[in-house]
């Protein structure tokens, strides 16, 4: 009997580490071909929970792979675009039309289009983001399908959650294994393909069908096997190298003055030679007007020599070159991206990263100010204006936390009496620069220095807005030297005429990339037609009458709720990197077993302690400031902290195995789940309107309101016994 029991859970381990898999691995590679999805990546996590929930509550119903397989064929083509049809570019100037939200090279180009073609862009981005949506719902449920059936059907409920659990973290750990060790999409789709061809044993498509499933799930990394050999995927993102170009070389021909890395498909940072030796001897390339105000080396005209400076957003180099070549004596440079450090490291021609003046950290800037350093002449934030997140369980992106009232608080602490901060920004609206200036202002109580800086060769950088900050003193100084020189005054913008932003960036309201608290109007579309989508599927998949499970759907929508609190609370805690994200997923995992753990040998009645430490765990995340915890020693932070943010997710565990358990249709149990997290995850982006703390407040009235469901449902029970 024991060897019976053990192949379902097999099975069970087995086809949740494969849905775990395919789940990232769209996740992550969606939202990085197609640009539209980095903004809206947890719609790709919702689509999956959809397609998983009703493939549970159809469980009973024949499943079919080769549909399926057919279905992921078709987004592969679309994600990869072989034909270079510019897909997904399209689908991505039609979210611009709406304005209100920052994108990456897009802005500018939408008012010049005439209004039809902007509203054709519309109606093709709104369709394309759907129907991709769509497809990845549908390559999801007969995986959902099976998984529901065996767990229906298996004699002991909890081993067999417990199998789905491990499976699941089976599933994440070999996916951040994959991203860590550096692989392409070819290979996650070579793991993806030979676990479909596994599923294809189980399908209950013919033997000919069977066939072709397996075929066409192997022949899926195919459709990448010619990626560019300078790509490179790092934990965050796709990165390309090529050769960057100015035009206005000898005879108007085009000159290679140093490298870029595009990211995600977009031009994103530069590697450039900032020897005077080299500058001066290519006047071409380095006009030499121009040199003195390239953003590298007017902050250092203006503030004088800086002997120890820290420099967030490093990137490749250049920014810690600059420093050494202003005379500075000790440069730390911090860089969230490990593979952006390497490439610079083996490949920037001043060979920053190889001075013994200069330190690296690995690790985001915000985490970084809250060590103990310093304290810094300089502190230089590099263009960190990320477009990506760090995880689908957030709508946050990895510079976020940077930019709020509170981690400017923390880098102040960092600098020296006299210490400045000189700031670099690509600003796409003017509200996003007001924004910038206000959290300066607020945090030295003197208005920066801004200045607009440009040059006409890539050669001295892309300039931007050029903030510098610091003691009322310190900003007197820099202003007094800039207005005695033509040359510079000319450059300096007047701040007290750029409007002030009255929606500041906090940790809790952390956007810096809206203009106010709100639901960015293409995330409400896609929502609504997500659930438009979840309420057809349900009427033509499943007969009249079908009960949803009011209570797991709840459970569900909260449990997702209270992961997207945790993994965002435990960005401010430890850091917006991706180690910090798997880390907060598989303790959350973990966490889901020691309450199967616990069921199962103690049966805890639901009413009791796990409700009260459910309804207590939540409230802490609600009230309770993330400020102490990160101010304690890191040891101890590790401890305190992960205790805060697991505790409720053990306890929510607890009463949905316990209530999950005594269900008599346990796949339609599951999947009413599945569609709460699909409301859940829909529901997070309310952060985006009343912040994470007020979002809290809504997690425990979802699961007050499951709480009561249940106890009703119990009562009913004991009446008709």
């Amino acid at each position: 009997m024991a060897t019976v029991t053990r192949l379902p859970l097999v099975r069970i381990a087995f086809l949740s580490a494969l849905v775990m898999f395919v789940e990232m691995l769209l996740v992550r590679w969606v939202g990085t071909e197609l640009r539209v999805f980095a903004y809206l990546q947890n719609g790709v996590l919702v689509a999956a929970f959809l397609g998983l929930g009703l493939g549970f509550r159809s469980a009973r119903k024949p499943a079919r792979l080769l549909p399926a397989v057919l279905v992921l064929l078709s987004v592969v083509f679309v994600v990869r675009d072989p034909l270079r049809w510019d897909i997904g570019e399209g689908v991505t100037q039609g979210l611009v039309a709406f304005q209100d939200s920052g994108i990456w090279y897009a802005a500018g180009g939408q008012a010049e289009r005439p209004q039809y073609i902007r509203t054709a862009l519309l109606f093709y981005s709104v369709a394309m983001s759907l129907a991709l949506l769509a497809a990845i719902a549908y390559v999801f449920r007969p995986l959902g399908q099976w998984l529901g059936a065996w767990m229906d059907e298996h004699p002991r409920p909890i081993p067999a959650y417990t199998a789905n659990i491990l499976g699941s973290l089976l599933g994440i750990g070999l996916f951040v294994m994959a991203t860590v060790a550096v692989t392409r999409p070819f290979s996650w789709l070579a793991v993806a393909g030979l676990g479909l061809a596994v599923c294809a044993a189980w399908s209950d498509d013919g033997r000919i069908a069977r066939v072709f499933s397996v075929g066409i799930a192997l022949a899926l990394p195919l459709l990448l096997w010619n990626e560019r050999d300078t790509t490179l995927w790092s934990p965050y993102q796709k990165l390309t190298i090529g050769p960057l170009v100015h035009a206005g070389g000898p005879l108007g021909l085009d000159v290679q003055c140093g490298e870029i890395i595009n990211v995600n498909n977009v031009g994103y940072q530069t590697m450039v030679n900032l020897d005077p030796m080299h500058m001066a001897a290519h006047p071409d390339l380095y006009p030499p007007g121009e040199v003195r105000t390239s953003h590298y080396i007017l902050p250092y005209d203006l503030v004088g020599l800086r002997e120890k400076v820290l420099v967030v957003g490093a990137g490749s180099g250049n920014d810690v070159a600059a420093a050494l070549r202003a005379g500075a004596k000790q440069v730390q440079a911090v860089e969230i991206d490990p593979t952006i450090i390497e490439i610079g490291r083996s490949r920037h021609p001043n060979k920053p990263y190889a001075s013994k003046q200069v330190s690296t950290t690995v690790d985001d800037a915000r985490a970084f100010f809250r060590r103990p350093s310093g304290p810094y002449d300089l502190v230089w934030f590099g263009l960190l204006d990320s477009h990506t997140t760090p995880s689908a369980y957030a709508n946050v992106r990895l510079d976020h936390f940077v930019y709020t009232q509170e981690s400017f608080a923390d880098m102040k602490r960092l600098l020296s009496a006299s210490g400045v901060v000189v700031l670099l920004f690509a600003p796409q609206t003017e509200w996003i620069a007001g924004r910038l200036v206000g959290l300066l202002t607020r945090t030295f109580g003197e208005a920066p220095v801004a200045m607009h800086t440009r040059s006409s060769s890539p050669c001295l950088g892309w300039g931007g807005l050029l903030l510098i900050g610091g003691s009322p003193e310190a900003v007197s100084q820099v202003k007094a030297r800039a207005a005695r020189e033509p040359e510079l005054s000319s450059l300096l913008i007047d701040t007290s005429q750029i409007p002030r932003d009255p929606y500041p960036t906090t940790d809790d309201w952390p956007y810096l990339y809206l203009p106010r608290p709100s639901l960015p109007r293409y995330h409400m579309l896609v929502a609504v037609a997500c659930l438009a989508l979840g309420v057809f599927l349900r009427r033509s998949l499943f007969e009249r009458g079908e009960p949803v499970d009011a209570p797991m759907l709840l459970l569900g929508m909260g449990f997702m709720l209270l992961e997207v609190a945790g993994v965002s609370r435990a960005s401010l805690l430890y850091g917006t990197t991706w180690a910090v994200n798997a880390y907060v997923v598989g303790a959350i995992f973990a966490m889901i077993l020691l309450a199967n753990l616990v069921a199962s040998r103690y049966h805890p009645p639901i009413n009791g302690w796990p409700t009260a430490g459910l309804l207590v765990g939540v409230i802490a995340l609600a009230v309770m400031p993330t400020t102490g915890i990160a101010a304690l020693p890191p040891a101890l932070r590790v401890v305190v902290g992960g205790g805060f943010l697991a505790l409720p997710v053990f306890f929510s565990g607890l009463i949905f195995v316990t209530a999950w358990a005594a269900t008599k249709r346990k796949d339609l149990a599951l999947g009413s789940n599945l569609l709460g997290a699909l409301l859940g995850g829909i529901a997070s982006m309310l952060s985006m309107v009343v912040g994470f703390r007020s979002l809290m407040f809504l997690t425990l009235a979802v699961y007050l309101g499951a709480l009561l469901l249940l106890q009703r449902g119990r009562v009913r029970a004991v009446d008709q016994a």
